[in-house]
């Protein structure tokens, strides 16, 4: 919160000089207000001027002008990438706290790789019978959000044996894969088999030839879920005809 609110001062700083310095320009040298302007981004970002003050008052305005101009584009530039050096750091702290160290004690657990819309809904219907899982995500918001919550989570690409390796896979009992692309996922799904020949695999596919793929590199379980989707949706459309509570249809065949 504070870098934001620095950063947020040193822009209006900047735009605040920028626009000071063009009026005193514009009055002094004479010169239309837009040239100035633009002439004033181009003193501060690259210390150059499309035109060279006649006046003493003028020449004093571009020095001045610079610096400031220098001034506030360096704050601006060291609070964001304070931001981001702080960000990162918080979140690999977090992860060594609290993901890693845990996760090389678990054993016969649930490795969910990737927690999109599929990773999420699988994991929350697990978790009713297993509290022994471990999230790998790439995405660093995501992942910070989940360490927030207390998730067992690991930031990086389940496609990296490295990482498959930080989650234990080779005690793990299970792993599920929901990435977002086939390929990644019959990726994944081959490099487990081969960390770890006894594990049980389960893969999300959008295609009918990724389900062959994915069973054919060692994944047990393939599931279509516009199949799915598509069979739940037909079923709830069927029962029409047997009730005309449809808030009962919904929440019988589209929740579950």
């Amino acid at each position: 919160m504070v870098h934001k609110k620095s950063i947020f001062f040193g822009v209006l700083f900047f735009i605040s000089v920028a626009s000071f310095s063009a009026s005193l320009l514009t009055m002094v040298e004479g010169i239309p207000f837009y040239d100035a302007i633009y002439s004033t981004f181009l003193m501060f970002l690259t210390v150059d001027i499309l035109f060279k003050p006649e006046t003493p008052f003028g020449k004093l305005i571009a020095v001045i002008s610079i610096y400031l101009g220098m001034g506030a584009v360096l704050y601006t530039a060291t609070a964001f990438a304070s931001m981001v050096i702080e960000t990162q750091t918080n979140l690999l702290i977090k992860g060594l706290k609290g993901g890693i160290i845990r996760m090389k004690k678990e054993k016969n657990h649930i490795i969910v790789c990737g927690y999109g819309m599929i990773g999420k809904y699988t994991l929350e219907n697990l978790k009713k019978d297993t509290k022994k899982y471990i999230i790998i995500e790439k995405d660093p918001d995501v992942v910070q959000r989940l360490l927030d919550k207390g998730e067992q989570v690991i930031q990086g690409n389940a496609m990296d044996p490295h990482i498959l390796e930080k989650a234990n896979i080779k005690q793990a009992k299970v792993l599920v894969s929901t990435l977002r692309e086939n390929s990644d996922n019959i990726y994944v799904v081959m490099t487990a088999s081969e960390l770890n020949p006894n594990l049980i695999i389960a893969a999300k596919a959008s295609d009918e030839e990724s389900v062959g793929r994915l069973h054919k590199v060692g994944a047990q379980i393939v599931v279509m879920p516009e199949v799915v989707g598509g069979k739940q949706l037909a079923n709830a459309i069927l029962e029409i005809d047997k009730t005309t509570d449809l808030s009962t249809i919904s929440s019988k065949h589209l929740s579950r």
